[in-house]
C-alpha cells in the first residue's frame, strides 16, 4: 500500500509565545519580497545600526559613508569634536556630497554645485545664492541623525527620537565589557565579506543557535568545550558563551580570550570574540534583496594589528567555520522554497543546554512583533 502524507498547510501559523511549544516563523517570511520590503522600513529604518568604530573617526574632519536601508549616511567627527551623522544628499539636487572615508578641513563640498556646508551639518554658502532673493543659509542645513557611541561602536538610528542603546539594551555595555574592558581602545586589523544566497533571518537563525554545531562544525566542537557553551536571552539582545579548549586541533590558544562569545543585538548584528582573540569580533549581516544578504567580519584588536594566534583565528573563520555556515544558510533557502515545507520544530530544552534553541525563539518574537507594528 502506498503511504500519503499530508503537505504542510501553508496557511498555519503555529509559532507560540512558549518556545517548547512552538514552531519557527513561516517559510514565506524568508522568500516575500513584500516582506522584505517592509523590514526595511520598521526593522532597519527603525533600530539601532551598527556602522563602525570610535576610531574611524577619531579626529576632527574624519567621516565614513555607509548606507542604512537603502539611505546613504555619513558619519564625520566635527571640527568642534562632536561625533555627528547626516544623510549623504545635498539639499540643493539631492547629489551625494561625500563618497568612501577620509578627512576633511571641516567644510563639506557637494561635487555637483559646489554647496558647501560645514561639519556641523549648517549651510555656509551656495554659489550665486547672493543674488536670491529671501535666500536664507539657515534653512538648508543637513538633516541630522541619531548617532551613538557605544561599547567603543558607531551606532546609526534612522529614527527621530530612538531610545538611547543603554535603554534599548539594557544589560548589553556590561557583557561587552566581560569580552574587553576598553572596546574604545580598538582599531580595525582584519576584515572580510560573504555574499550569500540566503534571506538575512536565515543567516540570523545560524548564528543564534548551536545545535547545529556537533553534525556541522567539527572544528569549532573541538575549539570549544561544549558541555559549557550557554545560551541567555535578554530585551532586544542575547548572547552564547562557551570555554576554549588549549588542546584542540584547530590552532593554538595560549593567550587572548579565554573562551567564545557572541553577543547578539537586535536586529543584525554580534559582537564577539572567538578564542585567542584579545578585541572584539563583530559579525554584520545586511540584506541586499529578498534572498540575498551580505555579511561583514571585522575585527578590532588593541594595536590595530593581529598576532600568529589571532590571524589563525580569523583565518579559520574565513577559510572554515564561515564557508561551513554559508553553505548551510545557502541549502536553506532552498528548502525554505520546497513545497514540502511550511514550518519547523524548536527544539527549545527547558534548561538550555548548548543545543537548545531559545535564541533562535527569541529573534523570531521580536522579527514576527516588529512586522505586526503598524
Amino acid at each position: 500500500m502506498t503511504s500519503i502524507h499530508v503537505r504542510p498547510d501553508r496557511t498555519a501559523d503555529r509559532f507560540d509565545a512558549d518556545p517548547i511549544k512552538s514552531f519557527t516563523m513561516p517559510a514565506s517570511l524568508y522568500t516575500d519580497p513584500a516582506v522584505a520590503e517592509r523590514e526595511r522600513d520598521v526593522f532597519f529604518a527603525d533600530s539601532w545600526q551598527w556602522v563602525g568604530h570610535a576610531s574611524d573617526v577619531a579626529d576632527p574632519g574624519a567621516y565614513f559613508t555607509t548606507s542604512i536601508a537603502d539611505e546613504r549616511i555619513f558619519v564625520i567627527r566635527d571640527t568642534a569634536g562632536e561625533l555627528r551623522a547626516f544623510y549623504n544628499v545635498c539639499l540643493h539636487r539631492g547629489h551625494s556630497l561625500l563618497k568612501g572615508s577620509g578627512t576633511l578641513n571641516g567644510l563639506i563640498t557637494c561635487p555637483y554645485h559646489a554647496w558647501v556646508y560645514e561639519s556641523s551639518g549648517d549651510l555656509k554658502g551656495a554659489r550665486l545664492s547672493d543674488r536670491m532673493p529671501d535666500f536664507d543659509v539657515e534653512d538648508y542645513r543637513l538633516v541630522d541623525l541619531a548617532v551613538e557611541e557605544f561599547c567603543g561602536f558607531v551606532f546609526v538610528h534612522l529614527g527621530a527620537t530612538p531610545e538611547p542603546m543603554d535603554a534599548c539594551y539594557p544589560g548589553l555595555r556590561d557583557a561587552v565589557a566581560v569580552a574587553h574592558g576598553d572596546p574604545a581602545s580598538l582599531s580595525l586589523a582584519r576584515e572580510t565579506f560573504f555574499d550569500i544566497a540566503g534571506n538575512w533571518k536565515n543567516v540570523g537563525d545560524n548564528l543564534l543557535e548551536c545545535y547545529h554545531c556537533h553534525p556541522s562544525h567539527k572544528d569549532f566542537v573541538d575549539l570549544i568545550d561544549m558541555s559549557g557553551y550557554r545560551n541567555e536571552t535578554f530585551e532586544r539582545w542575547s548572547i552564547q558563551t562557551g570555554p576554549g579548549r588549549a588542546d584542540n586541533d584547530v590552532y593554538a590558544v595560549t593567550s587572548g580570550a579565554p573562551g567564545f562569545t557572541s553577543a547578539f543585538v537586535w536586529p543584525n548584528v554580534s559582537i564577539g570574540q572567538l578564542p585567542g582573540h584579545r578585541g572584539l569580533l563583530i559579525f554584520h549581516f545586511i540584506p541586499t534583496g529578498a534572498e540575498t544578504t551580505r555579511q561583514r567580519l571585522a575585527y578590532y584588536s588593541p594595536d590595530g594589528d593581529v598576532t600568529d594566534e589571532e590571524e589563525a583565528a580569523f583565518d579559520y573563520f574565513n577559510n572554515v567555520l564561515g564557508p561551513e555556515d554559508v553553505a548551510l544558510v545557502e541549502d536553506v533557502q532552498i528548502g525554505l522554497r520546497s513545497r514540502g515545507y511550511h514550518q519547523g520544530k524548536f527544539i527549545c530544552i527547558p534548561n538550555r543546554p548548548e543545543i537548545s534553541e531559545h535564541a533562535v525563539h527569541h529573534f523570531h518574537s521580536m522579527v514576527l512583533e516588529a512586522l505586526a507594528t503598524d
